[in-house]
Formats: structure tokens, sequence, C-alpha cells
């Protein structure tokens, strides 16, 4: 039996493929988010608890699963012990196993075992153009914006990249956009505090080179605070520097 599912983006066109295929039953989580997958009301589980072995998953795309191998990984491992096959409409036919060393082979080379490698990684042309506030795909701009509020509230990169199951690199690039939006907000507070400093200088001192160092001053510190705790964050993904052994003689 074919069971097919479609979840998130171009839902309509997903259905449209799914009921060409032709598949016996049909299930969707329409516009819901990947956290939903784990739901135990979720029309993907309810699929995994009506599949019988020998049938078979028709997906779209991976991306109505996830976009983060480790998490494909943990489905293809699922998708083994219920004994259901796979297929996936828009790429070539393979095995369970094939997939399995596919996601493998990717999980290593695209470098996202650990948050320290993100800034040596580089992000796919396709996820620059799809995590973005001026996205076409309304689920992308309100993804987009929810990993800027979990940058926000000062989150790690894994943590934001495991909950919202997006690569690192992504999440990386973001947490930089997001940086530079602060820092622009910042040298315009500071522009603004600067002149309203040098008019509370001058009602009170009469020498220019006063209200100059009260104002250099003043935005000094404002910078200097801000700055700080942008940076903050970074330390929170990487590794506590091991101590090296000294062998015993």
């Amino acid at each position: 039996m074919n069971l097919g599912y479609a979840r998130g983006f171009q839902i309509t066109q997903q259905l449209d493929m799914l009921e060409d295929y032709p598949v016996d039953e049909l299930f969707t989580d329409g516009h819901q988010e990947t956290e939903a997958l784990n739901s135990p009301t979720s029309e993907f589980q309810a699929l995994l608890n009506f599949a019988q072995p020998g049938d078979q998953l028709v997906i779209t795309s991976w991306e109505v699963v996830s976009r983060d191998y480790r998490q494909l990984l943990v489905c293809l491992d699922k998708f083994e012990e219920l004994e259901i096959d796979l297929d996936v409409l828009n790429l070539p036919p393979l095995t369970i196993a094939e997939w399995r060393q596919i996601f493998l082979w990717s999980l290593r080379n695209d470098r996202m075992l650990h948050p320290f490698l993100v800034r040596a990684g580089k992000e796919r042309d396709r996820s620059k153009d799809a995590y973005s506030l001026f996205s076409k795909e309304p689920e992308a701009r309100k993804l987009y914006r929810e990993i800027i509020w979990l940058l926000v509230e000062k989150q790690s990169i894994r943590q934001v990249s495991k909950q919202k199951r997006v690569p690192l690199e992504t999440v990386y690039r973001i947490q930089q956009e997001l940086k530079q939006i602060q820092l622009a907000i910042v040298l315009v507070v500071c522009f603004l505090l600067a002149i309203f400093s040098i008019k509370l200088a001058e009602s009170y001192f009469d020498q220019l080179w006063i209200q100059i160092t009260i104002c250099v001053v003043v935005t000094l510190v404002i910078l200097w605070n801000v700055l700080i705790d942008i940076e903050e964050p970074d330390l929170k993904g990487k590794p506590a520097a091991k101590e090296k052994k000294i062998p015993k003689t």
C-alpha cells in the first residue's frame, strides 16, 4: 500500500503530486512546523501507526520530513524498524540503506557536528534563499522570525538548530544578520545620545573640549556594554578547552 505524506511549503502542490502518484492513503500536517511530527496527535505519527510491513511511504521531498540530516537518520531507523519502503518523488529511487549512507556522508562533509566548525562551514545557496525575511514562502518567513527571537533570547546555535531542525550554518548566518541589525540600532542610538549629550553639556559647560569629552565618554561606555553583550552568546556553543594530560615519568 502506498501511503502519502505532505507537510510544510507548497502544500497544495504536494497534495496534487501525491494524488497523481497515486497513493492509497494520504496523510498531511498542513503548514505545521517540523516539531509537530513528534506529537502523538500528528498525522505523521498516525501514518506510522497505520503502516504495515511492506507498505511504501511517498513524499515529494525530504524537506517534508526535516532539513536536518540527524533527524532524517532517526526517521530512517524508524522506517526500517517498521519495515516500510520509501519513495521521494523529486529524487532518484534509493533504498533506506543507500539514503543512510548519503546522509551520513553529508553530515560529515557539511560540518554540522559541532557549532565550533560552523565558521569554517559554507551554507548552501538554497538555504540562504529559503531562510530569509523576504522569502516567498510564508512559512519560511515565519520560521526566520522565530529563529531571530530564539537568538534574541540568547539560546545557543546548537539549541536553535535542534529545536527548529535547520542546519547549523543557517542559524549561524541568521545570528550574524541579527548582530548587524543590533549594531545598526546601537549606532543610531549612540548618534542620538551624542547629540543629546552635547546639548546637555552646553547647558553646564562653556568650554567646547569638555562638551566633546563628555560626548565621547558616554558613547564609548554605551558601545562597550552593548558589544560585550552581543558577543556573549558565541561562547555558549563552543566546547570547553580540554586540559592537556601530562605524561607521567
